[in-house]
């Protein structure tokens, strides 16, 4: 059975944040009015947020999904969900590994410098989790920034 796709309500947000920390994703900004969830057999499963910040920018952020409902296309509806309406652009701040990934919604890699400052900083703070990461013995993740319906400079989804 499919979940159901929802906006979130106010009594998802303990387990957002559960989920969301499960992942060390960045754990600031965790406001259920902004999260889209996944629901099956009455427990979250997985949950997207776009972040509104200060300075006007757009953040697809905290993308999770449950390790159990893994591979079950959970994650390509949430984005489907919350980027429907979306016109503005979008900033991610993800792994090097999803830059194929995020392609089919017409996200491009951008340099830092020309992303917002508020985006710049979650990036520069997700880079510098690397070292915290090392510390602990875990192995690191390499970040990259991507955009869509960006600076007119940046090239197409299609080249």
């Amino acid at each position: 059975m499919r979940p159901l796709i929802r906006p979130a309500l106010a009594d998802d947000q303990s387990a957002i944040v559960t989920l969301v920390r499960s992942e060390r994703l960045n754990p600031t900004n965790l406001d259920w009015r902004r999260f889209t969830v996944a629901i099956s057999d009455g427990t979250l499963v997985g949950a997207v947020q776009v972040r509104h910040h200060k300075d006007g920018a757009r953040e697809l952020g905290s993308l999770v999904v449950k390790p159990a409902f893994r591979r079950q296309s959970i994650a390509k509806t949430l984005i489907d969900a919350v980027l429907r309406d979306v016109s503005d652009t979008v900033w991610i701040v993800t792994g090097r590994d999803n830059v194929g990934h995020y392609a089919a919604w017409g996200f491009v890699q951008a340099k830092p410098r020309m992303a917002p400052r508020s985006v710049r900083f979650n990036y520069r703070a997700g880079r510098a989790m690397r070292f915290v990461s090392l510390l602990r013995g875990v192995k690191p993740k390499y970040l990259t920034l991507l955009v869509r319906n960006g600076h007119p400079d940046w090239p197409s989804p299609s080249g």
